[in-house]
């Protein structure tokens, strides 16, 4: 055997014409491919949400919650996510028609496509999420314990009373798990002693944080579900002014 026998078989040349098509048609697959996946990334509106509020008019739900939101005497959305809304409705020059109803009616309006936007201090816990399409999450609301400035260090609630507002009764939950002893008043202004309040509350209550956390909540607003241009849409004026939120909140009365 010579080496002549052991050497790779030559394979025939390829012809340059053959070559042509071939690369032509794969590179035509390959730009279709790129276009529909870069199709399926751009969020789309079964029902034309945002087409139709832009220029037109927005429909928004509101529960009043203060801080988050509040209604004024003909109707309208104040508080912080009422500004929100206000705002991402002059965006996109739509004129809003606020709709005030209970909680329930306005969740089961959303979710038959009947609102475009349902606020009132809602979180991510929220039962409503398996039904309707929540945003990210544009604030953390930090629940802490709070005592006078100038007081002794506290590392611990336990055993002892904490303050907290009576229309909030969850969170008397919360010093019960730390071995707090929750006392409700109509007013946080006026406990004496250890509060359970939100971060953003403490400046003008006169208190300041002990460092105990007792809960926190990621605050979302509400919208139909699928409709995730429109979603989309509401994120980045929020994300827009997300900055601002806690400024907004610390001067703000609930």
């Amino acid at each position: 055997m010579t080496d002549d026998d052991l050497a790779t078989p030559a394979l025939p040349p390829f012809r340059r014409s053959a070559l042509r098509p071939a690369c032509a048609g794969v590179l035509c697959l390959l730009v279709a491919l790129l276009v529909a996946a870069g199709c399926a990334e751009v969020p789309r509106d079964p029902r034309g949400t945002l087409h139709r509020v832009r220029g037109g008019t927005m429909r928004v739900g509101v529960v009043e919650h203060r801080p988050w939101t509040t209604v004024t005497p003909r109707g309208a959305a104040g508080g912080l996510e009422g500004a929100l809304a206000a705002e991402l409705a002059r965006e996109l020059s739509a004129k809003v028609e606020w709709v005030r109803a209970a909680e329930s009616e306005l969740f089961e309006a959303l979710e038959l496509r009947e609102l475009d936007l349902v606020i009132g201090g809602f979180t991510d816990a929220s039962p409503w999420k398996q039904h309707v399409a929540f945003t990210k999450p544009f604030y953390t609301d930090t629940i802490v314990i709070g005592a006078p400035l100038g007081a002794p260090r506290v590392t611990s609630v336990e055993g002892r009373t904490v303050f907290y507002r009576a229309s909030e009764p969850t969170v008397a939950a919360y010093v019960r798990k730390k071995g707090g002893v929750p006392r409700a008043v109509a007013e946080l202004d006026d406990a004496t002693g250890l509060v359970a309040a939100a971060m953003w509350q403490l400046a003008s209550l006169a208190l300041g944080s002990t460092g105990i956390t007792l809960h926190e909540e990621h605050h979302v607003m509400a919208a139909p579900p699928g409709e995730n241009a429109w979603l989309s849409r509401i994120e980045r004026s929020i994300q827009a002014r997300k900055a601002a939120i806690p400024e907004v909140l610390r001067t703000t009365r609930p």
